[in-house]
C-alpha cells in the first residue's frame, strides 16, 4: 500500500512541479520560452499561405487579401507576415 501511495504521490507531485517550469517559463521568456501568438494556428496558416501568394506574385489583388487578413487577425504583426506590406 505505500509502494502505491508512493507511486501516486510522486506522480502528482511531477505533473504540478512540470506545470509550474512551463509556466515560469512561458511567463518570464526563460530559455526560450516565451508567450504564443494570439492567433490560432489554423487560421495562421492561412495568413501564412496568402503570403505565400503575395511574395510568388505580388499583384495588387494577392497585396489587398493579405492586408485585408492582416487588418482582421493580426492588426499588430506580431506574426510578422506584414512585412513590408503595410
Amino acid at each position: 500500500m505505500g509502494t502505491l501511495a508512493g507511486i501516486l504521490a510522486t506522480t502528482a507531485l511531477s505533473h504540478l512541479g512540470g506545470h509550474l517550469a512551463g509556466g515560469l517559463l512561458g511567463r518570464f521568456g526563460l530559455a526560450g520560452f516565451g508567450p504564443q501568438l494570439k492567433v490560432a494556428s489554423y487560421v495562421l496558416k492561412v495568413g501564412k499561405a496568402l503570403r505565400a501568394v503575395y511574395d510568388h506574385d505580388p499583384s495588387a489583388k494577392a497585396r489587398e487579401d493579405l492586408k485585408r487578413w492582416l487588418s482582421e487577425h493580426d492588426p499588430k504583426n506580431e506574426s510578422g507576415l506584414g512585412q513590408g506590406v503595410l
